[in-house]
């Protein structure tokens, strides 16, 4: 009988039998060497300590200012560091919601987010999505009207679709209107294929009342280990949202976040090349493995974002696809474990393209044999 497992456990599968992991959506690139310089040069004896508890000040002005160069003028008061994306949901979560209360989650979704919300106790209102279909916002807003927060990813882990401008601002005037928290996870913002110019303006017309935008520097930069990120929201919201932040400790490390400081303030270009590097070997990859799989006769669909595809099989289960390819050395996750009902085969596998090129190939050549 085949075991079903986490993507976690594909990846530490991956690592003890030699394959290779396109489970685990890690990064397998060097950070920008601006940003180790900077990490490098810090004074430690002097950031090693606590400090403000909606983060570092230097951190949080380069932050506006980065903000800024993208078109999206916004104030201090308004932004906050984090320890990555997860710690900003979690303290927008408990800074609002008691035990029980419910929360949207759009299915297939990131697994971590059911975890989150499981340990914290809350009642997930699943909403079901049908694969290859575009996503139906409208369903989210005619949702937020019965729950009392929502989660969504934009672009989406693992289906790639993208919350239009316009999307946003009715997403963040209906939280407002429905009295409904509205969390976006945006950790894969830098990669929207069809965007090549850095353009945040249209964030200026949210509403914040209700909403809180989260980002993190860990696919940005390669720096999951970091653990850094930053929420924006309104005052008053990350007002009391900094209390319980920083009773949990979820405020990220001083010594990232003066990093980041540094090489957000004065290697912002080399920062940008960085980034824009990172996606041409992206979707280089993306292109050799969508070829490779359709090749081995797996079906990959459109992706208009991130740095995942879902291939479409016709194997027992997801699980059984997952199975065969790992006889090959190649791990890939199933996707029927981002469901609600993880027994349910969907008829898909996610397969990540953030590995090195040379790793690419291979994978390619793996596929062949």
């Amino acid at each position: 009988m085949t075991k079903e497992l986490g993507i976690r456990e594909l990846a530490e599968r991956a690592k003890k039998e030699g394959a290779y992991d396109l489970a685990q959506g890690v990064i397998d690139a060097d950070p920008p060497k601006a940003l180790l310089d900077a990490m490098r040069g810090l004074p430690l004896e002097s950031v090693s300590r606590y400090d403000n508890k909606r983060g570092v000040l230097k951190y949080r002005e380069a932050v506006l200012s980065y903000l800024k160069s993208r078109g999206w003028n916004t104030e201090l008061e308004n932004v906050m560091s984090v320890a990555g994306a997860m710690a900003g949901i979690s303290t927008s979560l408990v800074t609002d919601l008691k035990p029980g209360a419910k929360v949207l989650l759009p299915e297939p979704f990131f697994i971590a987010h059911k975890f989150l919300l499981e340990a914290l106790g809350y009642e997930i209102v699943f909403m079901p999505t049908k694969i290859g279909e575009d996503f139906d916002w409208d369903e989210v807003i005619t949702k937020m009207s019965d729950v009392d927060a929502a989660i969504i990813t934009t672009p989406m882990n693992p289906t790639g679709q993208v919350a239009s401008a316009e999307v946003l601002k009715k997403l963040s005037e209906t939280a407002k209107e429905q009295d409904c928290l509205l969390i976006l996870d945006e950790m894969y913002r830098e990669f929207i294929w069809a965007e090549e110019k850095r353009d945040d303006s249209e964030y200026m017309n949210l509403d914040l009342s209700k909403t809180v935008v989260v980002r993190s520097w860990s696919k940005t930069f390669a720096i999951p280990g970091w653990r850094i990120g930053f929420v924006v929201t309104s005052a008053e919201r990350l007002e009391k949202m900094a209390t319980n932040h920083d009773a949990l400790y979820l405020g990220g490390s001083t010594i990232a976040q003066n990093a980041l400081a540094v090489a957000l303030t004065d290697n912002l270009d080399e920062l940008n090349a960085y980034v824009d590097d990172l996606r041409k070997m992206l979707l280089s990859n993306k292109e050799i493995l969508e070829k490779a799989f359709a090749e081995y006769g797996l079906t990959p669909l459109p992706s208009p974002a991130t740095y995942y595809t879902l291939l479409k099989h016709d194997r027992d289960s997801d699980m059984a696809m997952v199975e065969e390819l790992i006889a090959k050395k190649v791990v890939t996750t199933p996707i029927n474990i981002l469901f609600s009902d993880s027994k349910k085969n969907t008829g898909y596998i996610r397969m990540h393209f953030a590995v090195q090129a040379e790793v690419a190939e291979k994978v390619a050549t793996m596929l062949k044999i």
